[in-house]
């Protein structure tokens, strides 16, 4: 399929995590950024501003990371426009890569402890994976932890124990820093 042709360069990139950028809410004032150092563009949350300008870093590995609660409302959790999921299929039909970003996105600090915190990620992970696997047929096999809290770990090991491969968090730099460069 074209998400499995998607994964060129897994295994450079897992060992080497530096060269990743990552862009929220798509700006006109990204497009002058030089991004010539980077191998990587991640998109979080699948907003319709980053489907808009998919094709402006053509020389980039680009992931779509996709909130399915996010998709299904129409819009996260700052009220920003999502893309639905047609849009989502014409990525993957265009030969960009998919990636999960957890089912609903909740920040871990409103749960009480470890074990809540814990119980949430399993649940959310599995119902993210089946998500996927229902409605586009397949597993993506990168994983981006929301708000990048992997919470020591935990998130590592769940989102391995549902089949996600390449993981992402606070190694992937924002856009915005860069312009301040």
């Amino acid at each position: 399929t074209v998400q499995e042709k998607r994964t060129y360069k897994v295994n450079v990139l897992t060992n080497n995590m530096s060269n990743i950028v990552t862009i929220h809410e798509m700006e006109e004032t990204f497009l002058s950024v030089d991004l010539s150092s980077y191998d990587t563009i991640t998109y979080d949350d699948g907003l319709v501003s980053q489907l808009e300008h998919r094709h402006k870093f053509p020389n980039h590995r680009s992931i779509f990371f996709i909130s399915p609660a996010f998709i299904q409302r129409g819009v996260n959790d700052l009220g920003q426009e999502c893309m639905t999921l047609e849009h989502v299929k014409m990525l993957i039909d265009e030969g960009f890569e998919i990636g999960g970003h957890s089912y609903s996105h909740a920040k871990l600090g409103q749960f009480k402890n470890l074990v809540e915190i814990s119980t949430y990620i399993m649940h959310d992970t599995k119902q993210c994976a089946k998500w996927f696997e229902t409605n586009l047929g397949f597993l993506p096999k990168s994983f981006a932890f929301p708000y990048n809290d992997d919470c020591k770990g935990v998130y590592k090991a769940v989102a391995k124990k549902y089949g996600f491969k390449e993981l992402f968090g606070l190694e992937r730099k924002p856009i915005e820093t860069l312009l301040r460069n």
